[in-house]
């Protein structure tokens, strides 16, 4: 059979080789997709500006933290530190928005740079973002559907108030950039230190304590894609010089690429031909356990259930003294078991069936105290004779089990 098919196996075996061999010299899509990441090479990870830091804040130890503000502000009592956080939003709870004002009052200074804020961090510092896109004059800024289809070809124009800082020209950023800007702030604790090309605060310090707070809502200037840009890498190191020089958190929890976050089978899923075989053999999995359930299932066997030998083994042994005629064993036997149900039952001892006895016994069981003393007077009865007719054996079990049903100790 496989000889006259090896033309096909061979065919199909040729184009699967040529098929992962083009996906293997293919030239990769660029990714595109917000990370912020340290370890992403990738447009928007943040890969060129962490190997730059200590170039920037030289002498100094950088500490990557992958744990919430709380948990990484409380495992050292931080002094003279920088705490540096880049996401496309900073929504910390309560308990991190806490401690994080905690750790600026104390002296130390905190670098934040998202587009959104939100929560308690957000309503503590009266912070509201917004963005503006600009578009040529001909097209109209009032269309949806010119927006939604431009947006990603907007442009953001930035600049420092500083005179010192200040570049002549702004610097323009684009491809996805979002121009978001701060439409609220307490002013009263607040300085501008940076605008957007329509003159809105997108760059602030607040003063917390001893410390201090820098908040940027452009993220995507400390990206790989813009920070390679030589001019628009200034707008980095100046920003960055408002930092004092001393020891630096890296925050790498509050990513949108969190790898802590991310399925173990990234590599697999973010790579489309293995992607593709890895669904290409669970489908070969299931179907192959489906045609070999169909093909290779068994009947069951009926296991019976074990048998309960016990009564049989009673029937047994009772038959086999019977058969040997020994009354007398037998009797033996039953008035013991019948002396050990008194002494358990009513704690008395059996040694003597005086008369005490025979009325103790029979005031606990309830029982007329002449069927007790008959009972046990004929016990006595047996107990003397060296061998006794089935008759008698008879009769003893009968009064033996007159007394278990009349007694009102079961």
């Amino acid at each position: 059979m496989l000889k006259g098919n090896k033309k096909y196996i061979f065919f199909l075996v040729l184009c699967f080789a040529l098929l992962i061999t083009l996906q293997v010299i293919a030239p990769k899509p660029i990714n595109w997709n917000l990370s912020y990441v340290k370890k992403d090479k990738m447009p928007y990870g943040t890969a060129a500006l962490y190997e730059m830091l200590p170039s920037v804040f030289q002498s100094q130890t950088i500490k990557e933290s992958k744990t919430p503000i709380y948990n990484t502000l409380n495992w050292d009592n931080y002094e003279k530190t920088n705490y540096i956080f880049i996401n496309e939003s900073f929504t910390p709870d309560e308990l991190d928005t806490r401690e994080l004002l905690k750790f600026a009052e104390k002296g130390n200074s905190v670098f934040i740079a998202a587009n959104y804020f939100s929560g308690k961090f957000a309503d503590t510092l009266k912070l509201k973002t917004d963005d503006y896109i600009e578009f040529s004059s001909d097209l109209s800024e009032d269309s949806t559907v010119i927006k939604n289809l431009y947006k990603q070809y907007d442009t953001a124009k930035l600049n420092f108030v500083s005179p010192y800082l200040k570049n002549k020209t702004s610097y323009i950023y684009s491809k996805g950039v979002t121009d978001s800007y701060f439409t609220s702030f307490d002013s009263s604790k607040t300085t501008i230190l940076g605008i957007n090309g329509i003159n809105k605060s997108n760059f602030i310090k607040i003063k917390i304590g001893k410390g201090q707070l820098l908040i940027s809502t452009v993220p995507e200037a400390y990206t790989n894609y813009n920070f390679v840009n030589a001019t628009n890498s200034f707008y980095v190191f100046k920003s960055l010089s408002y930092l004092p020089n001393q020891s630096i958190i890296w925050d790498e929890y509050y990513k949108v690429g969190n790898i802590t976050q991310e399925n173990p089978l990234r590599v697999i899923f973010n790579n489309p031909a293995l992607s593709a075989a890895y669904y290409l053999s669970i489908i070969s999995i299931i179907v192959f356990i489906l045609i070999g359930i169909k093909r290779k299932q068994r009947i069951i066997p009926i296991i019976e259930p074990l048998q309960n030998t016990t009564m049989k083994f009673v029937e047994t042994v009772g038959t086999l003294y019977y058969q040997t005629g020994n009354h007398k064993n037998i009797a033996s036997k039953k008035i013991n078991y019948f002396l050990e149900h008194v002494r358990k039952t009513f704690h008395l001892k059996t040694t003597i069936y005086d008369n005490l006895f025979i009325e103790r016994l029979s005031n606990l069981s309830g029982i007329e105290q002449q069927k007790v003393h008959d009972l046990f007077y004929y016990f006595s009865d047996i107990e003397s004779k060296n061998s006794i007719s089935q008759q008698e054996l008879l009769k003893l079990n009968r009064l033996i089990e007159e007394f278990y049903q009349s007694s009102n100790r079961k």
